[in-house]
């Protein structure tokens, strides 16, 4: 399902987190099925792991290749649009687990208010910072 609550991308719900892990998404295929545009490419993939706990993998085209981003606040979000749109019971709490193929284990949370209001949350690690004077 295409979802955005700010960030359009395709949300693929698979079988299982095993099923979430064995991903290996290829370029190509993502430039043909999951096309914002021209130049983004936008796949979701997620599994319910447990009660409150999913796993979830996020890929886009850079080039020729496929890239993974090991934790998307906007993916994540995008899931609780999901869980509006196919009208789960809220209100609902998930944790989301991301990263763990590209060696840098994630945990975002999700929260989807009785109003259908998304939250999203999580703890970051600063990798850079700066500024541009124009």
């Amino acid at each position: 399902m295409w979802v955005s609550t700010g960030s359009e991308q395709l949300g693929i719900p698979l079988r299982s987190a095993q099923a979430v892990a064995r991903c290996e998404p290829r370029a190509e295929l993502l430039q043909r099925y999951a096309a914002v545009s021209d130049q983004r490419f936008l796949a979701y993939v997620w599994s319910h792991t447990g009660d409150d706990s999913i796993a979830a993998r996020f890929f886009f085209a850079k080039g020729n290749s496929c890239v993974e981003d090991p934790a998307t606040g906007s993916a994540c979000a995008n899931l609780g649009g999901w869980f509006v749109a196919t009208q789960a019971t809220v209100p609902l709490r998930k944790r989301i687990r991301q990263g763990a193929a590209v060696n840098r284990p994630s945990e975002l949370a999700l929260h989807v208010s009785v109003d259908h209001e998304i939250f999203v949350s999580g703890k970051v690690i600063e990798l850079g910072r700066g500024s541009v004077d124009l």
